[in-house]
């Protein structure tokens, strides 16, 4: 138990410190960077070579309900207007004392004091929702989408755009255009970024890099765990858990912190689209993520919250396929809440398992908490706020994470049980088979007793009496009748003693010295062929003089059994028993027979002869074949291997 909290604790160390790391490897490089005061941003001590890229965050002109080019910026033409921060949103902002509407048109403005010397700059812009036109010094660098007045007028279009602009050490003049009639905060919500063309390619080329490899990653375990549930159908946790990779991959490809994966794979894709598909997968995988929770404990995660999961995966999915942008963005608030409402559900399903010491529960618990907490940072930062960083693969790759090493878990206590079981298993099969072979034995000196018994006893006194009785069939008896009746006890009593000895001998074969069954195979060859009236020969070449295999009892029970099925079933003329020693130190019991072979015989499949065979073989761990003899009859094989101690048979000089 000390272990396992031990493994606990050190894998929760292990997410917090991944968690840290990746916090840690977003943040920048410690330079604190201009920002703009009163539409102007000063720029003369930042270097773009040195210092990098800079965000143009601040404080630019406001110009609230006018779409405003170059030309109209002439001393005196505008008048004096307001400031807005951006990235910000003008929803809500207090405009001449008026509260702004998320819908609409405005003109922002901002000066740029760059330092010294000529430079070849780039903007990046990214994500602006709706439509949007920029000039740099009354050059349009910029645009996306159609600009109109209302939403029919309009043609949204969010894009990722690099604008290129020369500086000469000379201010220059930006002025964006944007008009918003979808998204229901107007504004710019991404920072817009300025540094050298290279360096944004850079930038922008290693957030593909990491995303494909995020991407990568998901999709291979998505592959991995798909071939465990076609391997093991019942093990339906890992589908749904491959089913949640696709789904996540689909909407980190799809997400702004992954510079929209999906637009470098089909680079002329709607942007719209790519809204449409990360809306959509996001409200699907709530349905994965519970399906998962409950094939892992169905005990804590109750079937209703499934189908409220349904719902509203349904709901949404059709509102993003059938209404229009404007429609699917206001009911992205909805989606969050319905998310949240879920979201405690989850953690007080998961706070059960905990409490019940589910396996894995812990690693669950902490994988989700992250996932939670960075989905919900994400929405409240979309729907609410601006210029936030995007948390969610974060918290998407700690619960993928979580949830293979609860998986891991599981399948490791699995191998862990099974292991156990065959362990125990193990041990019992060998206290069954030395069970199996003490009642053998058990059975054996139980014969021989009862054979010495016969032999020392009954037959003795069956021996005395027919001698008597003939010492008494040999008087003159006066009365013929009584001395008819005297000589047939006489030879009730010689058949009698024989069928005694012959008793006593199939019940302990061995009769002679220890390891001499010549004698034994020889008799039994002897009283068959007598008793069957076929001819039954015995031969043995053996490398031993004498054979001390302590499994010649068994051996020659086999014997036993082959002949009797042979002169029950097969209707020989003849049948050879020989015992030989055979290559690689084994010996090899056969019995042949010339009779009708096993598919004309009368004997059903599997007999119990024939098991009883098989059984005593297994015993000794024999070799036991039938085979059909090529112009008719069987071939019973037996083959052991002998001990390594066994010495050969000594010459006259020894």
């Amino acid at each position: 138990m000390c272990m396992d909290k031990s493994v606990r604790k050190a894998r929760a160390a292990l997410l917090l410190a991944m968690l840290l790391l990746l916090v840690c490897g977003c943040s920048g490089n410690g330079k604190t960077m201009p920002v703009a005061e009163n539409g102007v941003i000063d720029l003369s001590t930042w270097d773009a070579a040195r210092d990098g890229p800079v965000r143009l965050d601040g404080q630019w002109q406001f110009f609230w309900g006018r779409l405003l080019g170059p030309g109209d910026f002439t001393p005196g033409a505008v008048d004096s207007s307001d400031f807005l921060h951006l990235p910000g949103t003008w929803k809500g902002h207090e405009y001449h004392d008026q509260p702004l509407p998320g819908r609409g048109q405005a003109t922002f403005r901002l000066r740029l004091l760059p330092g010294t010397g000529d430079n070849q700059l780039a903007l990046r812009l990214f994500a602006i929702h709706g439509a949007y036109r920029l000039w740099a010094d009354g050059k349009l660098i910029a645009s996306s989408g159609v600009i109109g007045n209302d939403d029919a007028g309009e043609i949204a279009n969010r894009s990722l755009v690099l604008a290129k602009l020369e500086s000469h050490a000379a201010p220059i003049e930006l002025v964006l255009q944007i008009s918003n009639y979808t998204l229901r905060r107007g504004g710019v919500l991404h920072p817009i970024v300025l540094g050298l063309p290279d360096q944004l390619e850079r930038d922008h080329i290693r957030t593909w890099a990491w995303s494909m490899c995020f991407v990568g990653g998901m999709l291979i375990m998505a592959i991995y765990h798909f071939a465990l549930f076609f391997l093991k159908k019942k093990e339906i946790s890992t589908l749904y858990f491959g089913l949640e990779c696709i789904i996540f991959s689909c909407i980190f490809v799809t997400f702004d912190s992954s510079d929209w994966l999906l637009a470098f794979m089909f680079p002329h894709i709607d942007p719209g689209t790519i809204a449409r598909i990360c809306i959509a997968a996001y409200a699907i995988s709530g349905s994965f993520i519970y399906r998962f929770y409950r094939s892992m404990y169905p005990k804590e995660f109750i079937i209703l919250f499934q189908h409220i999961c349904d719902i509203r995966s349904v709901v949404f999915v059709f509102i993003v396929i059938t209404q229009r942008q404007s429609v699917m963005y206001d009911s992205v608030p909805w989606l969050s809440v319905v998310t949240f409402a879920l979201n405690i559900v989850y953690l007080v399903s998961l706070s059960l398992c905990l409490w019940r010491r589910r396996d894995g529960a812990l690693v669950l618990s902490l994988g989700f908490i992250v996932l939670s907490a960075t989905s919900i940072y994400d929405i409240a930062w979309h729907v609410f706020s601006h210029g936030g960083i995007d948390m969610l693969p974060l918290g998407v790759l700690a619960f993928v994470l979580s949830q293979a090493l609860a998986m891991a878990q599981r399948f490791s206590n699995a191998f862990t049980a099974v292991e156990k079981l065959s362990t125990d298993l193990r041990v019992e099969m060998d206290e069954r088979t030395r069970l199996e072979r003490e009642i053998v034995n058990v059975s054996e000196e139980e014969r021989r007793r009862l054979s010495h018994d016969l032999h020392d006893g009954l037959c003795q006194q069956l021996t005395g009496t027919r001698m008597r009785c003939a010492a008494l069939a040999r008087r003159p008896i006066a009365e013929p009748a009584v001395e008819m009746e005297v000589q047939e006890i006489a030879a009730l009593l010689k058949d009698s003693v024989s069928q005694a000895y012959d008793l006593s001998r199939g019940l302990w074969p061995v009769e002679h010295a220890p390891g001499d069954v010549r004698a034994s195979l020889a008799e039994l060859a002897r009283q068959a062929g007598r008793s069957s009236g076929i001819d039954i020969d015995y031969s043995e070449n053996l490398a031993c003089a004498r054979c001390r295999n302590e499994h010649l009892v068994q051996l020659f029970r086999i014997a036993q059994e082959a002949v009797a099925n042979a002169v029950k079933h097969a209707k020989p003329a003849c049948i050879d028993i020989a015992l030989h020693c055979g290559p690689d130190r084994r010996l090899v019991l056969t019995v042949r027979d010339d009779g009708i072979g096993r598919q004309a015989a009368s004997v059903p499949q599997g007999g119990l002869g024939l098991r009883i065979m098989a059984y005593r073989a297994s015993m000794i761990q024999a070799e036991l074949t039938i085979d059909d003899v090529a112009g008719g009859g069987t071939l019973v094989s037996c083959s052991l291997v002998c001990a390594p101690d066994r010495t050969p048979r000594e010459d006259g000089d020894g």
